[in-house]
């Protein structure tokens, strides 16, 4: 059962929702609010006054039923004071004992313990997802208003709701996560880019020459420098000698690894991430090189390409972004899928020809 609730009186708006008082739930609801309260760095005279308030509405909680008697509602500045002095909590004596004294610390400390509770809503949400509680408390103050009147502190126990920019998560058994399918995405980008995503360069003919033999000059030149250094580092006279040719043969072994690592593994694996040079100048480098076989033609066509999926972990309704990139150390040589939302925690392997993927870890 529930109702749309009235407008409060005091600081706090209307309710959002209000379940059937159940003070069972009520107690450990806000048992459970000070348990998570504990956890927190914070040991603030604010928290402490938070905890203080959880231990009176926990003993207390039909103080906090709504639809009981307004006089009767929610907790004075003393009685929250008192709570405090029984935790032998150093300087409360005073609060539990003089009314203008409670009341200017209780107006003092409120606010810092409203400010508290917004910073803290992720936790004591999860705190209370964790033990199944379907109530939303928030901290709630009624003013008196009024000679002999007194202003109360209390809990308002809404019906459980999201708050925006909270995100409920995902209920899935990792054990049976289904196999995604990858499908193409659009590519923008330069002239050579679109050309290479919608016709794809073939191997063949002349441009197929000019380009294998480019590779196959990189590729001499690479091996007859690697074998200069080597011959000019095991003749240096001196060990500062050897050390700057190391160096120098490095620097150039490098660049000559960016040049051409990307088309060997393009030969081998059929598929890589495109080399820098083709990653347009935009948010997404999951840009591909495939190699494609044409049964009628002599050689294969290279095609730059983009493939996504949606993730059946997380994201909306079970759907969010999954794009490709290297494997790393751990799938090492492989090409797999990582969400966007958790891109070390959701991965997936990559197959292009088939486009599925199984869940890896």
């Amino acid at each position: 059962m529930a109702k749309v609730a009235e407008a409060d009186v005091g600081k706090q708006g209307p309710n959002r929702l209000e379940t059937a008082w159940n003070s069972e739930q009520a107690a450990r609801t806000v048992s459970i609010v000070k348990r998570v309260a504990g956890t927190w760095e914070d040991r603030s005279r604010a928290v402490q006054v938070l905890r203080a308030l959880c231990d009176l509405a926990a003993n207390e909680p039909e103080r906090l039923d709504p639809s009981g008697d307004p006089g009767e509602w929610g907790f004075l500045a003393m009685e929250i004071g008192e709570a405090l002095r029984r935790s032998k909590i150093a300087g409360t004596e005073e609060w539990a004992t003089d009314p203008d004294k409670a009341k200017s610390r209780m107006t003092e400390h409120w606010p810092k313990l409203e400010a508290i509770w917004e910073r803290q809503r992720p936790t004591i949400s999860d705190g209370l997802d964790a033990e199944g509680i379907a109530l939303s408390p928030r901290p709630c103050r009624r003013e008196g208003g009024g000679a002999g009147k007194s202003t109360k502190y209390g809990f308002r126990l809404d019906g459980h709701e999201r708050q925006p920019g909270e995100e409920q998560p995902p209920d899935v058994d990792l054990l049976k996560v289904p196999q995604v399918r990858y499908r193409r995405q659009d590519i923008s980008g330069n002239r050579l880019v679109r050309w290479m995503s919608d016709r794809g360069f073939y191997l063949g003919g002349w441009g197929g020459r000019i380009f294998i033999g480019a590779l196959a000059v990189l590729l001499a030149c690479t091996i007859v420098w690697a074998w200069l250094v080597l011959i000019a580092m095991g003749t240096a006279p001196t060990a500062i000698t050897f050390l700057k040719v190391g160096l120098i043969g490095s620097f150039t072994l490098s660049i000559g690894y960016l040049l051409l690592a990307w088309q060997m593994r393009l030969v081998s694996n059929r598929v890589t991430p495109a080399p820098w040079f083709l990653q347009p100048m935009s948010k997404h480098d999951d840009y591909l090189l495939e190699l494609r076989r044409n049964e009628e033609a002599e050689r294969n066509t290279m095609y730059l390409v983009r493939y996504v999926a949606d993730c059946p972990i997380c994201g909306a309704k079970g759907r969010d972004m999954i794009h490709i990139e290297s494997g790393r150390l751990e799938f090492f040589g492989r090409l797999v899928g990582r969400c966007n939302r958790a891109p070390n925690a959701h991965v997936f392997s990559f197959d292009h020809v088939a486009r599925l993927g199984r869940f890896l870890r």
